[in-house]
Protein backbone atom coordinates (compact mmCIF):
# COMPACT_ATOMS: atom_id res chain seq x y z
CA UNK A 1 0.00 0.00 0.00
CA UNK A 2 1.07 3.32 -0.91
CA UNK A 3 -0.22 6.69 1.16
CA UNK A 4 -0.96 9.41 -0.84
CA UNK A 5 0.96 13.22 -0.07
CA UNK A 6 -1.90 14.49 2.08
CA UNK A 7 -2.14 10.88 3.80
CA UNK A 8 1.58 11.12 4.51
CA UNK A 9 1.57 14.34 6.06
CA UNK A 10 -1.46 13.31 8.40
CA UNK A 11 1.19 10.45 9.98
CA UNK A 12 4.04 12.22 9.98
CA UNK A 13 2.14 14.97 11.76
CA UNK A 14 0.54 12.49 14.07
CA UNK A 15 3.77 10.98 14.58
CA UNK A 16 5.79 14.14 15.64
CA UNK A 17 2.42 14.45 18.13
CA UNK A 18 3.38 11.30 19.99
CA UNK A 19 7.19 12.01 20.35
CA UNK A 20 8.24 11.72 24.09
CA UNK A 21 10.38 13.01 26.42
CA UNK A 22 13.07 10.55 25.30
CA UNK A 23 13.21 11.70 21.81
CA UNK A 24 14.14 14.83 22.80
CA UNK A 25 16.86 14.09 25.17
CA UNK A 26 18.23 11.58 22.19
CA UNK A 27 18.02 13.94 19.25
CA UNK A 28 18.43 17.28 20.77
CA UNK A 29 22.08 17.38 21.09
CA UNK A 30 21.87 16.43 17.39
CA UNK A 31 19.88 18.85 16.93
CA UNK A 32 21.68 21.74 18.35
CA UNK A 33 25.53 20.55 17.04
CA UNK A 34 23.67 20.73 12.95
CA UNK A 35 21.33 23.46 14.00
CA UNK A 36 24.73 25.83 14.58
CA UNK A 37 26.09 24.40 11.35
CA UNK A 38 22.97 25.49 9.27
CA UNK A 39 22.77 28.83 10.77
CA UNK A 40 26.74 29.46 9.80
CA UNK A 41 26.61 28.33 6.26
CA UNK A 42 22.88 30.57 5.92
CA UNK A 43 24.91 33.59 7.27
CA UNK A 44 22.39 34.80 9.84
CA UNK A 45 23.24 38.41 10.54
CA UNK A 46 21.86 40.58 13.22
CA UNK A 47 18.76 42.39 11.63
CA UNK A 48 17.97 39.29 9.71
CA UNK A 49 14.23 38.00 9.75
CA UNK A 50 14.54 34.35 9.34
CA UNK A 51 12.45 30.98 8.88
CA UNK A 52 13.76 27.74 10.33
CA UNK A 53 11.49 24.84 8.72
CA UNK A 54 10.62 22.00 10.42
CA UNK A 55 11.93 23.32 13.75
CA UNK A 56 11.00 20.57 15.64
CA UNK A 57 11.65 21.17 19.34
CA UNK A 58 12.83 24.87 17.73
CA UNK A 59 16.23 24.33 19.04
CA UNK A 60 17.56 26.37 15.67
CA UNK A 61 15.20 28.82 15.89
CA UNK A 62 15.95 29.92 18.92
CA UNK A 63 19.94 29.77 18.34
CA UNK A 64 19.31 31.94 15.31
CA UNK A 65 17.05 34.54 16.95
CA UNK A 66 20.39 34.96 19.59
CA UNK A 67 22.05 35.59 16.22
CA UNK A 68 19.58 38.02 14.95
CA UNK A 69 19.07 39.94 17.81
CA UNK A 70 16.88 42.26 19.02
CA UNK A 71 16.41 44.17 15.61
CA UNK A 72 15.92 40.12 13.59
CA UNK A 73 12.88 38.16 13.71
CA UNK A 74 12.57 34.56 13.58
CA UNK A 75 9.49 32.05 12.87
CA UNK A 76 9.81 28.32 13.59
CA UNK A 77 7.38 26.53 11.59
CA UNK A 78 6.72 22.73 12.32
CA UNK A 79 3.71 20.17 11.22
CA UNK A 80 3.44 18.89 14.58
CA UNK A 81 1.08 21.26 16.91
CA UNK A 82 2.98 19.30 20.22
CA UNK A 83 6.28 20.90 19.34
CA UNK A 84 4.85 24.09 18.51
CA UNK A 85 3.21 24.74 21.58
CA UNK A 86 6.32 23.23 23.45
CA UNK A 87 8.57 25.32 21.53
CA UNK A 88 6.43 28.27 21.72
CA UNK A 89 6.33 27.84 25.95
CA UNK A 90 10.44 27.29 25.94
CA UNK A 91 10.67 30.89 23.89
CA UNK A 92 8.58 32.86 26.16
CA UNK A 93 10.40 36.29 27.11
CA UNK A 94 11.76 36.30 23.56
CA UNK A 95 10.21 38.80 21.55
CA UNK A 96 11.78 38.35 18.71
CA UNK A 97 10.81 34.81 18.02
CA UNK A 98 7.80 32.97 17.10
CA UNK A 99 6.56 29.73 16.27
CA UNK A 100 3.53 28.38 14.22
CA UNK A 101 2.31 25.63 13.08
CA UNK A 102 2.84 25.04 9.02
CA UNK A 103 3.37 21.91 6.75
CA UNK A 104 6.75 22.32 4.68
CA UNK A 105 4.87 22.13 1.91
CA UNK A 106 2.17 24.53 2.26
CA UNK A 107 3.52 27.24 4.38
CA UNK A 108 1.04 29.93 4.57
CA UNK A 109 3.00 32.76 4.48
CA UNK A 110 3.45 35.80 2.13
CA UNK A 111 6.26 36.34 -0.54
CA UNK A 112 9.77 37.41 0.17
CA UNK A 113 9.44 37.97 3.61
CA UNK A 114 12.61 36.23 5.09
CA UNK A 115 16.60 36.51 4.62
CA UNK A 116 17.79 33.35 5.39
CA UNK A 117 15.92 30.05 6.11
CA UNK A 118 17.38 26.92 7.47
CA UNK A 119 15.66 23.51 7.80
CA UNK A 120 17.46 21.14 10.15
CA UNK A 121 16.61 17.26 9.26
CA UNK A 122 13.37 18.12 8.03
CA UNK A 123 13.55 17.51 4.44
CA UNK A 124 13.81 13.97 4.34
CA UNK A 125 10.21 14.10 5.29
CA UNK A 126 8.71 16.41 2.44
CA UNK A 127 5.57 15.05 0.22
CA UNK A 128 6.17 15.74 -2.20
CA UNK A 129 9.98 17.54 -1.39
CA UNK A 130 9.80 19.67 -4.84
CA UNK A 131 6.89 21.46 -2.93
CA UNK A 132 8.72 22.14 0.04
CA UNK A 133 12.07 23.39 -1.90
CA UNK A 134 9.49 25.93 -3.77
CA UNK A 135 7.71 26.98 -0.84
CA UNK A 136 11.06 27.97 0.79
CA UNK A 137 12.07 29.92 -2.12
CA UNK A 138 8.98 31.53 -2.59
CA UNK A 139 8.88 33.18 0.93
CA UNK A 140 12.40 33.88 0.79
CA UNK A 141 13.74 37.53 -0.28
CA UNK A 142 15.76 37.65 -3.52
CA UNK A 143 19.27 37.21 -2.44
CA UNK A 144 18.03 35.09 0.41
CA UNK A 145 20.41 32.51 1.73
CA UNK A 146 19.47 28.89 2.95
CA UNK A 147 21.05 25.98 4.60
CA UNK A 148 20.07 22.79 5.76
CA UNK A 149 21.02 19.33 6.56
CA UNK A 150 19.72 15.64 5.60
CA UNK A 151 20.92 12.26 6.76
CA UNK A 152 23.66 11.21 3.48
CA UNK A 153 24.23 8.02 1.87
CA UNK A 154 22.16 4.94 3.62
CA UNK A 155 24.99 2.93 3.41
CA UNK A 156 26.91 5.06 5.37
CA UNK A 157 24.08 5.06 8.00
CA UNK A 158 24.35 2.07 10.59
CA UNK A 159 20.38 2.91 11.74
CA UNK A 160 19.30 2.16 7.79
CA UNK A 161 16.84 -0.56 8.50
CA UNK A 162 14.70 0.79 10.75
CA UNK A 163 12.07 1.97 7.80
CA UNK A 164 12.47 -1.70 6.39
CA UNK A 165 11.90 -3.77 9.39
CA UNK A 166 8.82 -0.84 10.58
CA UNK A 167 7.26 -1.63 6.43
CA UNK A 168 7.74 -5.11 6.50
CA UNK A 169 5.74 -5.47 9.66
CA UNK A 170 3.15 -3.06 8.36
CA UNK A 171 3.05 -4.51 4.78
CA UNK A 172 3.35 -0.76 3.31
CA UNK A 173 6.74 1.57 2.04
CA UNK A 174 7.86 3.88 5.03
CA UNK A 175 9.34 6.97 4.21
CA UNK A 176 10.61 5.33 0.94
CA UNK A 177 12.85 8.41 -0.15
CA UNK A 178 14.31 9.11 3.13
CA UNK A 179 17.88 8.74 1.97
CA UNK A 180 16.96 10.22 -1.41
CA UNK A 181 18.44 14.20 -0.73
CA UNK A 182 21.65 12.15 0.28
CA UNK A 183 22.89 10.43 -2.77
CA UNK A 184 25.48 12.62 -4.12
CA UNK A 185 24.59 15.70 -5.94
CA UNK A 186 20.87 15.48 -5.14
CA UNK A 187 20.64 18.03 -2.50
CA UNK A 188 22.33 20.86 -4.46
CA UNK A 189 20.10 19.40 -7.96
CA UNK A 190 17.05 20.20 -5.76
CA UNK A 191 17.77 23.68 -4.79
CA UNK A 192 18.70 24.65 -8.78
CA UNK A 193 15.85 23.09 -9.77
CA UNK A 194 13.66 25.48 -6.72
CA UNK A 195 15.62 28.91 -8.27
CA UNK A 196 18.28 28.67 -6.19
CA UNK A 197 22.22 29.32 -7.52
CA UNK A 198 25.51 28.84 -5.44
CA UNK A 199 24.37 25.42 -4.03
CA UNK A 200 26.99 23.35 -2.38
CA UNK A 201 27.10 20.45 -0.33
CA UNK A 202 28.93 19.06 2.36
CA UNK A 203 29.46 15.57 4.41
CA UNK A 204 30.47 15.24 7.62
CA UNK A 205 30.85 11.67 8.88
CA UNK A 206 29.47 11.28 13.01
CA UNK A 207 28.40 8.28 15.10
CA UNK A 208 24.98 7.78 17.14
CA UNK A 209 25.37 7.01 21.03
CA UNK A 210 22.86 5.23 22.60
CA UNK A 211 23.40 3.63 25.60
CA UNK A 212 21.45 0.31 25.62
CA UNK A 213 18.54 -1.40 23.60
CA UNK A 214 16.13 0.84 24.77
CA UNK A 215 17.36 3.81 23.97
CA UNK A 216 17.91 2.81 20.24
CA UNK A 217 14.54 1.57 19.32
CA UNK A 218 13.04 4.86 21.36
CA UNK A 219 15.21 7.09 19.06
CA UNK A 220 14.03 5.60 15.97
CA UNK A 221 10.34 4.61 17.04
CA UNK A 222 9.02 6.85 19.58
CA UNK A 223 8.71 9.60 17.61
CA UNK A 224 8.29 10.83 13.96
CA UNK A 225 7.52 8.79 10.47
CA UNK A 226 7.38 5.42 12.81
CA UNK A 227 5.63 6.58 15.65
CA UNK A 228 2.04 6.36 14.80
CA UNK A 229 1.99 2.99 13.15
CA UNK A 230 4.26 1.46 16.20
CA UNK A 231 2.12 2.61 18.21
CA UNK A 232 -0.48 0.73 17.09
CA UNK A 233 1.42 -2.38 17.43
CA UNK A 234 0.42 -4.93 20.35
CA UNK A 235 3.62 -5.57 22.38
CA UNK A 236 4.44 -8.78 20.61
CA UNK A 237 4.82 -6.64 17.48
CA UNK A 238 6.59 -4.34 19.20
CA UNK A 239 8.77 -6.42 20.81
CA UNK A 240 9.71 -8.64 17.54
CA UNK A 241 10.25 -4.64 15.48
CA UNK A 242 12.67 -3.71 18.13
CA UNK A 243 14.44 -7.20 17.92
CA UNK A 244 14.88 -7.04 14.22
CA UNK A 245 16.09 -3.08 14.58
CA UNK A 246 18.80 -3.80 17.27
CA UNK A 247 19.86 -7.19 15.36
CA UNK A 248 20.87 -4.72 12.38
CA UNK A 249 23.14 -2.90 15.08
CA UNK A 250 24.78 -5.82 15.72
CA UNK A 251 27.83 -4.75 14.07
CA UNK A 252 28.13 -1.23 16.19
CA UNK A 253 27.37 -2.85 19.86
CA UNK A 254 30.00 -1.88 22.55
CA UNK A 255 29.06 -4.08 25.47
CA UNK A 256 25.22 -2.80 26.26
CA UNK A 257 25.79 0.28 24.62
CA UNK A 258 25.95 1.19 20.35
CA UNK A 259 27.89 3.33 18.69
CA UNK A 260 26.22 3.89 15.22
CA UNK A 261 28.01 5.43 12.18
CA UNK A 262 26.21 7.68 10.14
CA UNK A 263 26.57 10.20 7.58
CA UNK A 264 25.30 14.17 7.30
CA UNK A 265 25.06 16.44 4.36
CA UNK A 266 24.81 20.03 4.41
CA UNK A 267 23.35 22.08 1.34
CA UNK A 268 23.32 25.89 1.18
CA UNK A 269 22.54 28.60 -1.76
CA UNK A 270 21.40 32.10 -2.44
CA UNK A 271 18.32 32.86 -4.40
CA UNK A 272 19.47 35.57 -7.09
CA UNK A 273 19.25 39.23 -6.45
CA UNK A 274 16.68 41.68 -7.89
CA UNK A 275 17.43 43.14 -11.35
CA UNK A 276 19.32 46.11 -10.94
Amino acid sequence: MKLTDEQYRKVMRQGWNLTPDIYDRVWTPVLREYSIGCIERARVRPGDRVIDIATGPGTAAVLASKRAGESGFVLGVDISDRYVEEATAAAAGRPNLRFERHPMEQLSLGNHQFQAATCVLGLMFAAPPELAFAEIARVLAPGGRFAGCVWGRRERCGFRELFSILGHHLQMEVCPLFFALGVPGAFARALERAGFSEAREERVETALHWSDRDEACAAVYDGGPGALPFSMFDDEQRRQVCDEFVASLEPYRRGSAFEVPAEFVYASARLPSSPS
